[in-house]
């Protein structure tokens, strides 16, 4: 889980870069509001699904069970 909140603050940040370029574009706020929250939307969810396919199995294989147990 930590990953994805690692992932979270970069997308925030990120967010606020290309917001602050739109500005200093002379783009309109209701449109930077929308590519926000847009684009947002789908890092989120997309950094949300990253998280999920990393769980990791402890699972531990000594040399013995790997032979067969002899």
């Amino acid at each position: 889980m930590r990953a994805f909140w690692i992932f979270v603050v970069g997308t925030v940040f990120a967010l606020g870069a290309l917001g602050y370029a739109a500005h200093l574009l002379g783009v309109q706020t209701q449109w930077i509001v929308i590519g926000l929250v847009l684009i947002g939307g789908i890092a989120i969810a997309s950094g949300a699904g990253l998280a999920r396919r990393r769980r990791q199995t402890n699972v531990a294989v000594s040399a013995d069970s790997a032979r067969g147990g002899e």
